[in-house]
């Protein structure tokens, strides 16, 4: 089932084009994987999924983009409501200057999710565990989330978003500042977190691709190549210029 469905999708920053009709269905509870060399348009596209292309005053976007069959481009589209829906996590870890445990009751407070202290309590809890970050930081929630590691600053990243329960996840590269042990870590938390989540991931390396996901659509040049399933693309691509940068012929 889509839980995604992009139309026709032109973005323009000032007069250059960024991205070039772009057609993509993307299935719920999966993790779609966009790969491609940088400059591709993969993340402009990732930020027209909560309207984070909003903020950009030159930036233009035409097209359909429907989430749950509707479309987020309409004028009286709640920017607010959708990003409560469409969380996202970036490429650098960027905590809020607060304590592990403030970090994440934000949202929940703006939203009006908890109702007492305890409710409170419990979403911190299941967050954090949910993120795989419980264990290591329950005897200090009340200690600045800045003092954690990267790769623990990543995942109560993404507890602070799961803890509003957001239909849907974007993840713009979001180990590539990480070392080895912390994006393995994650990538077995993007594994879990689809049970619940719909996941669309960018990423620079096509191994991280081919494990985390289970479709994968190719960007080059502000077109989107080719998309399918993961195992599809990555085995026996329909297009050439998807074959030559799977590869490794360019790229």
């Amino acid at each position: 089932m889509n839980k995604i469905e992009a139309k026709n999708v032109d973005v323009y920053y000032g007069a250059k084009q960024a991205l070039f009709d772009i057609n993509m269905d993307i299935e719920a509870n999966k993790v779609t994987a966009l790969i491609g060399p940088s400059g591709c348009g993969k993340s402009t596209f990732l930020r027209c999924l909560n309207r984070m292309n909003d903020v950009i005053d030159i930036c233009k976007v035409s097209g359909v983009v429907k989430i749950n069959d509707y479309d987020i481009n309409q004028k009286d589209t709640d920017v607010v409501r959708l990003r409560e829906k469409v969380g996202m996590i970036f490429q650098k870890p960027n905590p809020f200057p607060k304590t592990i445990y403030e970090n994440i009751s934000y949202g929940p407070e703006i939203h009006g999710i908890a109702q007492s202290k305890s409710e409170m309590d419990n979403i911190v809890e299941e967050s954090l565990r949910k993120a795989a970050l419980w264990e290591e930081v329950k005897d200090r929630i009340h200690e600045p989330g800045t003092g954690l590691s990267g790769g623990q600053q990543q995942r109560l990243c993404i507890a602070r978003t799961i803890s509003i329960k957001p239909e849907v996840i974007l993840m713009d590269e979001p180990c590539s500042a990480l070392d080895p042990i912390a994006t393995a870590q994650i990538e077995e938390l993007i594994d879990e977190l689809r049970k619940e989540h719909t996941i669309i991931i960018v990423t620079h390396s096509m191994s991280q691709a081919a494990r985390v996901s289970q479709n994968t659509g190719f960007f080059h040049l502000g077109k989107l190549i080719e998309v399918g399933s993961t195992d599809k693309i990555f085995k026996n691509p329909t297009q050439q210029q998807t074959q030559d940068y799977i590869t490794g012929r360019f790229g």
